[in-house]
């Protein structure tokens, strides 16, 4: 299956995403017909095509039917002010939870594929805004992305990577804006702190205009469908397009640009490896220092016994990270042991495209990491967490564990 490649200069937002795919080729007419398996009315879909700085793509419009003209009017007002646009609609019932939109879609008779990214993408939303507000996920309640444009926008991506057959997608760069955006709770800084959280641990540019231009939603998109930020790969190009956004912007060309990619087998990507020393701290420190590490992001984390200066026996500690979040796995070496200094390395990697599945087993869901070999054959390899607790809920061995999942993996299982 192909992959998704998002290159925003000058972000994302959810109407752009929903133009970039009927660019890409998803018929619009499949589209409408999915998304009528939504209880909402009310709604529709315009495309047309427009020009940014030069740079033409296709344009995408929510409609709602409004039922005074002060609020069409006030509506369109907001939709100018804001970036791409953000949503304020004056649907009836904007002001959602994320309970209700969750059952909303799982009541559908949506694709369980589509419904699993549109909650994916709502819960990561759901997540942002329960920890800026301190509140529990079920109880949090959207507002701008609550209402219907919203909802259709998120669905809608959530429909089209199904009709695409994403199978992963990337983002290579990643412009937030800058100045302030009006919101449901007043004037925020931009990014909002949604957006922000959604963001944490994420490269992304800010600064290219004093506008917005990634809203909470086209975060959400991106974040919700788990992608991978900067990736150094190769592949075939099958398909490129060109979204536009509703503001004109003098500073820059307000188009999202997306490509479909057939990945080779193998990806490369660079990692930073990050040593220290230690010949001061007891075995459980450095247990603990470990786990840290991993809690800031590492991707492994491993130790080597060592003799130092005064023939002091001790061990150093390795940390593999991905490179925007140095600085976070650095923090944590000297939060959490007695070490007075790093020293790092940049490798470069080559890894298997590998993807993460669930399976059903008469035990409860396991995931499951699968790659794939240059030869088209496959390798998987169970989670070992989901395994333990099979272990202490059947009271067997890890090796009894395996054997029985495996034998679900057969093809003729």
């Amino acid at each position: 299956m192909p992959s998704l490649v998002y290159n925003c200069p000058s972000g994302i937002s959810g109407d752009m995403n929903l133009a970039a795919m009927v660019a890409l080729g998803v018929d619009i007419q499949t589209l409408e017909t999915e998304l009528k398996k939504l209880p909402y009315s009310g709604w529709s879909l315009r495309f047309e095509k427009a020009v940014r700085n030069g740079i033409e793509g296709l344009l995408c419009k929510v409609e709602l039917k409004h039922s005074h003209p002060e609020d069409e009017h006030h509506s369109q007002q907001q939709h100018h002010e804001h970036t791409h646009a953000h949503k304020h609609s004056h649907a009836t019932h904007s002001n959602r939870t994320y309970s209700e939109i969750k059952a909303t879609i799982q009541g559908s008779t949506l694709k369980t594929k589509v419904k699993d990214d549109a909650i994916a993408c709502f819960l990561a939303l759901a997540e942002a805004e329960a920890a800026v507000h301190g509140i529990p996920i079920e109880s949090v309640h959207f507002h701008e992305v609550g209402a219907i444009d919203s909802i259709i926008d998120i669905v809608g991506a959530a429909i089209c990577w199904d009709l695409l057959k994403i199978d992963r997608i990337f983002c290579t760069h990643l412009e937030v804006g800058g100045g302030t955006v009006q919101c449901a709770h007043g004037t925020m800084p931009v990014p909002a702190p949604a957006t922000a959280r959604l963001l944490k641990g994420i490269p992304y540019s800010f600064g290219a205009t004093n506008k917005e231009t990634t809203t909470p939603t086209g975060a959400t998109l991106l974040v919700g469908k788990k992608c991978a930020f900067h990736p150094k790969q190769s592949g075939t190009l099958i398909e490129s397009a060109i979204a536009i956004g509703e503001r004109e912007d003098p500073n820059l060309a307000n188009a999202l640009f997306v490509s479909l990619v057939e990945e080779a087998v193998l990806e490369s990507d660079s990692v930073l490896e990050l040593v220290t020393n230690i010949d001061d701290m007891s075995a459980e420190a450095i247990s603990y220092l470990c786990e840290q590490l991993l809690e800031a992001g590492a991707l492994d984390v491993w130790q080597r016994s060592a003799t130092f200066k005064k023939g002091r026996l001790g061990s150093t500690v390795h940390a593999l990270c991905p490179l925007p979040i140095k600085s976070q796995v650095e923090n944590a070496f000297f939060k959490h042991s007695r070490t007075l200094g790093l020293r790092f390395r940049e490798w470069e990697r080559s890894k298997l495209k590998r993807v993460i599945q669930t399976l059903q087993t008469p035990h409860g869901t396991v995931r499951v990491k699968t790659a794939h070999l240059p030869d088209d054959s496959v390798r998987y390899k169970f989670e070992y967490d989901d395994c333990a607790r099979i272990v202490k809920k059947e009271n067997q061995s890890i090796e009894w564990v395996e054997n029985e999942l495996e034998k679900q993996m057969e093809p003729d299982s």
